[in-house]
């Protein structure tokens, strides 16, 4: 396949105008993401079945003009495991993406996994065989190598033709629909606004915590995830998720003690001591009544025999669609129907479309013969 290397704003421009009326295009992005907290752009890839572009994001600082591609509803953007892709062009174009088709997503839906890689689709689809070799090398090197030109241009080639038979045999079997809805909620989820800040409710054991415990443990993770995006880094660079539960629980108050914590590296501790040390100091003068409430104990045992209950179901409904049981529900997702059923709060989306009959309605349906049950030992769970 014949490829053109966007480097120019003119020309990025003019190529834009001739892509925003196609039906579907092939893309991919090349990134680093080293030692930042966001996504270094190396690379855009897009293909029209004939011909492809490599445009280059480092010669073009403010290429925000591909938002008339990526936020086209009519165009649909067809990608092989999206979710890193989509955050570069969003970043990049400084707009949602809308309308993708992830092929690894359909792919999961014709028994391959949820993770299949792209290389081995292509060979049990298409019989194609394609190198990997450059994955992992320096998309921010120019001049690119004749290797990675190579590279970058088959991640995009075969992305259309892969379609095209992944389509047909999903119409076959009758999913077809499904795999469009699950793209639309791929999407959806992508694009919500999730707290960052209230995460850390989701730590392991964080239950055992008081809540003047947890008062410098939320003050650490919002301190973490400010600095992390202000100074552009990983989170591990300033607080590994491992210290943080201790940090919460024994409060140290100097640094003899900060650097017995778990997790706590001389780099860190070089850097990032005192200014621990102040928030940990900080945050145990939080009065009482401000410091979070304590999060509930675990369910107790007899809460497996209930979500057995459910994953049978569910397997049942699975043999019955042919489909495979982590493409209707992956396993995490029953404790947060559980905890979704006792706060009898409303479905998320995921539960609203073709899940709802098929998922959500016989999970409930089990949850419902142990109410009183599930209810009294949520109480529990609750109580001081």
């Amino acid at each position: 396949m014949d490829f053109e290397w966007i480097s120019t704003p003119g020309r990025l421009r003019s190529l834009v105008r001739q892509l925003e009326h196609q039906p579907m295009l092939a893309m991919d992005t090349e990134f680093l993401r080293v030692d930042t907290f966001y996504p270094i752009p190396g690379l855009v890839q897009i293909a029209d079945g004939e011909q492809a572009w490599l445009i280059d994001p480092l010669a073009l600082s403010q290429p925000i003009e591909l938002a008339r591609i990526f936020y086209a509803q009519h165009i649909i953007k067809v990608l092989h495991a999206c979710y890193e892709d989509i955050e570069v062009m969003q970043q990049l174009s400084r707009l949602p993406v809308r309308q993708v088709f992830d092929t690894q997503l359909a792919a999961a839906y014709l028994g391959y996994g949820l993770q299949v890689g792209y290389q081995r689709l292509l060979h049990e689809e298409l019989g194609i065989h394609i190198s990997k070799e450059e994955t992992r090398s320096d998309w921010l090197h120019r001049p690119l190598s004749a290797q990675q030109l190579q590279y970058a241009v088959q991640d995009v080639r075969y992305l259309l033709p892969l379609y095209a038979v992944l389509r047909q045999r999903l119409q076959n079997r009758g999913h077809w629909d499904k795999v469009v809805e699950d793209n639309q909620l791929l999407l959806i989820e992508l694009t919500q606004t999730t707290d960052a800040q209230a995460l850390w409710r989701d730590l392991p054991a964080v239950w055992r915590l008081s809540r003047p415990q947890l008062a410098v443990l939320q003050a650490l993770w919002v301190w973490r995830e400010r600095q992390a995006r202000e100074r552009n880094v990983p989170r591990g660079f300033l607080l590994k998720n491992v210290s943080l539960y201790p940090l919460a629980s024994l409060q140290p108050r100097d640094f003899h003690q900060l650097e017995r914590i778990e997790g706590m590296n001389p780099r860190i501790l070089r850097r990032e001591a005192d200014s621990l040390l102040a928030l940990i100091e900080a945050a145990r003068s939080t009065p009482f009544d401000d410091c979070p409430e304590t999060l509930p104990r675990p369910w107790p045992r007899p809460i497996r025999d209930i979500i057995l209950a459910c994953r049978e179901v569910v397997a049942a409904r699975a043999r019955d669609l042919d489909l495979p049981v982590d493409v209707l529900i992956r396993k995490r997702q029953f404790d947060e129907l559980l905890e979704a059923y006792v706060a009898a709060s409303e479905p998320a989306q995921r539960w609203r479309g073709w899940r709802q009959d098929v998922v959500y309605r016989p999970i409930v349906a089990v949850f419902d013969r142990h109410r009183a049950d599930l209810l009294a030992w949520n109480r529990e769970r609750y109580a001081s």
